[in-house]
């Protein structure tokens, strides 16, 4: 069903979606009888809800926002989508909007799309898509015990797989794939990639489907980081390529790796910006249990062909005999599903605008796992360990004048100031109150 179709039958309910500096995804719902309204004029929104922690409804100090003042939180008429997980409901994302009608400075969907316009003006269009893994839980723990690939977790997780499927396709996000992965109930469903905005907010709907059908089943999915202590953690990995009309930048069949030099800037401006990037792609407290070593996390800056160690792998699928140059991208290992994906998007792109801008060179690619090194072969390759904590991840993002620059001061003060409330409450927790708060947080 069109966007267009359902204004001509609305629903019963339209929910207006945003994600926030914490990384949760909310909503307010109209009637049918208010949609033509929320069209033109959006829905209120208090200010304060982009100062929200994860742990409490509570404006955190510092963040630039209080209880006083109200946006209008505007439906992108584009995306408007029926729920088939939800009868009588449809959705849509919103565009965060001062009550004079322009953008407001705090808005993520914003940010990513200035990222968006500015390589454009450059000549470029972006194809990006995320790549979840997701754990799915019964009464009594993780769904199966199943390891990588195997039949018993294709069968335990089989009727959910089919539901999710279809309410995947009835929404336009196109399934490519589907494997039970390393972890006790872990499963991964890339989805179709798409252009500009598209992919991050494909990854909000992708998250609340998951969600909805596992509970039709009975089941509670998480896209925690780390959501069992002995299990393998979940990345969000985060592909991208771009493109000048119908031929894709990024590849050059004579180029190492069928990279050109236009890809080889673009990972380049990644790395040299990785470490305060970490505080937009790896934004939890949480997320620092997965960023380790030997975790096909992407622990270290460098990038290699199909190294999964690395934080930036080069796919291989555009050297396949008679591939053609269509498929060839990388993708960032070191992003989880904590982050908001239209700032995780957002601060991508900006450091790809960077490395473009600077004509940035990634140097030599890895062919082994970073973490067999020696610290002193490390530094001779210019590889860095990322940061090990979200206060590290924030003071390098504080560092990073481009990135700051990128995301505007407002915007920028208030996620830093939610995500720094966030390691202080959890600093003062115990491990257990960290690993229960945020397993199904996300």
């Amino acid at each position: 069903m069109t966007p267009e179709d359902l204004l001509l039958a609305p629903p019963e309910l339209t929910r207006v979606m945003w994600c926030d500096n914490a990384g949760l995804t909310r909503a307010k719902a109209v009637t049918r009888h208010a949609l033509g309204s929320a069209l033109r004029h959006g829905v209120g929104l208090s200010m304060g809800q982009q100062a929200l922690p994860m742990m409490y409804d509570a404006v955190v100090e510092g963040s630039g926002l209080s209880a006083v003042g109200e946006v209008r939180l505007v439906p992108d008429l584009s995306t408007l989508t029926a729920l088939p997980y939800a009868e009588g409901s449809s959705a849509a994302l919103g565009d965060m909007r001062t009550l004079g009608g322009e953008p407001w400075a705090h808005c993520p969907r914003q940010f990513a799309r200035r990222q968006v316009e500015a390589l454009s003006e450059l000549g470029y269009s972006v194809l990006a898509s995320f790549e979840n893994e997701f754990y799915l839980y019964g009464g009594h723990g993780p769904l199966d015990g199943g390891v990588y690939a195997s039949l018993e977790s294709f069968e335990a997780a089989h009727p959910f797989t089919r539901s999710l499927l279809s309410a995947l396709e009835a929404q336009g996000l196109t399934p490519e794939m589907y494997y039970p992965e390393s972890g006790p109930g872990q499963h991964e469903l890339p989805i179709a990639p798409a252009a500009g905005l598209g992919a991050a907010d494909r990854q909000l709907l992708f998250k609340a489907t998951v969600r909805a059908v596992a509970r039709q089943h009975g089941l509670k999915a998480s896209f925690a980081a780390k959501p069992e202590r002995s299990g393998a953690g979940s990345g969000c990995h985060l592909h991208l390529s771009l493109w000048r009309g119908d031929a894709n930048a990024f590849h050059d069949a004579d180029g190492a790796l069928g990279l050109s030099l236009v890809a080889r800037q673009a990972i380049g401006g990644v790395l040299a910006h990785l470490p305060g990037l970490c505080a937009l792609t790896v934004p939890s407290v949480h997320s620092y249990r997965r960023l380790q070593p030997g975790q096909w996390s992407g622990a270290y800056a460098c990038y290699g062909l199909d190294n999964r160690e690395a934080s930036v792998r080069v796919t291989s699928t555009h050297l396949l005999p008679g591939a053609g140059g269509a498929s060839t991208h990388f993708e960032l290992k070191t992003c989880d599903a904590s982050a908001n994906p239209h700032l995780a998007l957002g601060g991508l792109l900006a450091a790809v605008l960077n490395g473009l801008r600077r004509d940035l060179d990634p140097g030599a690619p890895l062919e082994v796992s970073p973490g067999t090194l020696s610290e002193q072969e490390r530094a001779e390759a210019g590889i860095v360990r990322l940061p090990t904590s979200l206060p590290e991840a924030l003071d390098a993002l504080a560092q990073d004048e481009a990135l700051q620059e990128a995301l505007g001061p407002q915007l920028a003060r208030s996620f830093t100031a939610v995500r720094a409330a966030e390691a202080a409450y959890f600093a003062g927790q115990d491990e257990e109150t960290e690993w229960t708060r945020h397993r199904f947080a996300y």
